[in-house]
């Protein structure tokens, strides 16, 4: 199948899709692409519509970061820090908006970054109080833990016009790879920056790759050296930490490395990498048939449809306040 032509690029998302499900990339990036095309098949406008699908935990995250947001956004205007209180009623707010917008499936009249449409409704899997219990817990925990930390008070304390402006999707070329990442908060600190991503999942080794792209971005952006450039993977439950750190060369060398050859992987399944043209068949499925339980596009891959596994229940939420 041919897509339109353009330039091959990278981010951290592609390499994670990719290194988890060849055919999962295959049919995020190329087939779901094809389903805005007027006359494509259904194949593809299904694509289309389960690549916009979120699992809960995902967007419980999301609303975690957008509450976030929020409340910089009132500081930067000018209005007094809102604190834990105000931050998890309006992420309550969100919450049960947005759980309310996937059950009607209103995300049909927005499909792109508008209403969510949530994985356990679209596919209809029953629920349980637990799960609902523990995303409360998580966003609310969170939200918390942030509002009460060291860097919620540096950055309050902080003015408001040495905060650096952070755009949806940032770009740059690492070794001539066009390589795209978002991180969620930078400012200026002294002759340095500092750079803070917040995560509301568990740690991983990835994590340091992440942080060495940040810091590589952030010194070519506003030319600053990598030696006055902090990056901070700030995890927010359940409890808060903040890995603060400098990149060093250590860090560069091992982290174009890993692009390099993640981005080659991927080159070397197109059929045609000069004209971005991609056949389902050279991107195969994952070995691991647990992972097809939580994929969004398991109503479409054969072995998705085939595959058995357990899936976490989630239950309606009639009630976010706990």
């Amino acid at each position: 199948m041919a897509v339109k032509a353009k330039e091959l690029s990278w981010s951290l998302s592609k390499a994670r899709t990719f290194e988890e499900c060849p055919r999962r990339y295959y049919l995020h990036h190329y087939l779901a692409k094809w389903g805005y095309s007027p006359d494509a098949p259904e194949d593809a406008r299904r694509a289309l519509e389960m690549r916009n699908i979120k699992g809960l935990d995902m967007w419980v995250g999301e609303v975690v970061h957008s509450t976030i947001q929020w409340a910089l956004e009132q500081i930067r205007d000018g209005t007094p820090p809102p604190g834990e209180t105000q931050a998890c009623e309006e992420a309550r707010r969100r919450l049960s908006e947005g759980w309310m917008a996937s059950q009607k499936r209103l995300w049909r009249t927005q499909p792109e970054d508008g209403y969510p449409n949530l994985f356990d409704h679209y596919y209809g899997i029953p629920w349980q109080k637990a799960t609902t219990d523990r995303l409360k817990t998580k966003a609310f925990t969170s939200l918390k833990n942030f509002f009460n930390s060291p860097v919620f008070r540096r950055i309050a304390d902080t003015s408001p016009d040495k905060w650096l402006p952070i755009e949806k999707y940032s770009a740059f070329r690492l070794d001539g790879i066009l390589f795209y990442l978002k991180f969620d908060f930078a400012m200026k600190d002294g002759q340095g920056i500092r750079v803070y991503d917040w995560k509301t999942g568990n740690p991983s080794p990835s994590e340091c790759r992440q942080l060495a792209c940040y810091a590589m971005y952030t010194s070519g952006k506003w030319e600053v050296p990598l030696s006055d450039i902090h990056v901070s993977a700030v995890h927010l439950q359940p409890e808060f930490s903040s890995d603060d750190r400098l990149v060093d060369e250590d860090d560069i060398i091992e982290t174009k490395s890993f692009v390099r050859q993640s981005f080659d992987g991927m080159v070397k399944c197109l059929r045609n990498p000069a004209r971005d043209i991609a056949v389902m068949a050279d991107f195969p499925t994952t070995g691991n048939y647990l992972r097809c339980a939580r994929c969004n596009f398991r109503g479409l891959c054969e072995q998705g449809i085939q595959a058995t596994g357990s899936i976490e229940d989630a239950p309606v939420p009639e009630d976010w306040d706990g």
